[in-house]
């Protein structure tokens, strides 16, 4: 009896395992549809150098204006730290800042900024006669940038024959507008 008995459990054992698959049929599954393999398209050598798209810049200087406005195509709030740091990195000083009114007073000496090709050497001949002078520099914002304004508020000094000092306005101007653009595109090179 222990014989049957045991035959019957090795008959059920291997019975339960010849049950239903756990998996289901799909032989009777529709077939997706063969997608025939295309070429890749044609790559350029890596000896070919892609150039970049322009960056677009954000500022500008309007010259037809005197003295020129410089044209900051970013918000207010974002343009008067632009116009800080400019200041902060050329070095000239503030004497005072409100920005309630979008205004900076600062003492400018225009003849310490010479030009760009011959750096702080001096052409008596060729340049006009500054001095140290306080400016105002006041940010409007026109509806799509803002326009940063400056304009001689005293003169600090004279020349040597008692007459006025020029007007230092258009190189402040020119001098924010070149540290501006340094600061918004420093790979830009001066121009």
């Amino acid at each position: 009896m222990n014989k049957v008995l045991l035959c019957l459990m090795i008959a059920g054992v291997t019975g339960g395992c010849a049950a239903k698959s756990p998996y289901r049929d799909t032989s009777e599954l529709e077939m997706p549809p063969v997608i025939e393999a295309q070429e890749m398209p044609f790559s350029k050598p890596s000896s070919v150098v892609e150039k970049k798209p322009a960056q677009k810049s954000f500022v500008a200087l309007d010259d037809s204006q005197s003295p020129p406005v410089v044209m900051i195509e970013k918000l207010l709030d974002r343009s008067w730290e632009l116009v800080g740091q400019a200041l902060n990195d050329k070095k000239i000083e503030i004497v005072d800042k409100n920005r309630e009114a979008w205004i900076y007073r600062v003492k400018y000496d225009a003849s310490q900024d010479s030009g760009k090709y011959f750096g702080n050497v001096h052409f008596l001949w060729f340049e006009d006669d500054y001095g140290e002078a306080e400016y105002e520099i006041k940010l409007n914002w026109n509806g799509t940038e803002t326009e940063v304004h400056v304009r001689l508020l005293e003169q600090a000094e004279t020349n040597d024959e008692d007459e006025d000092l020029a007007d230092g306005s258009e190189k402040l101007a020119q001098t924010i507008y070149q540290a501006v653009k340094a600061i918004v595109n420093p790979e830009e090179k001066e121009q």
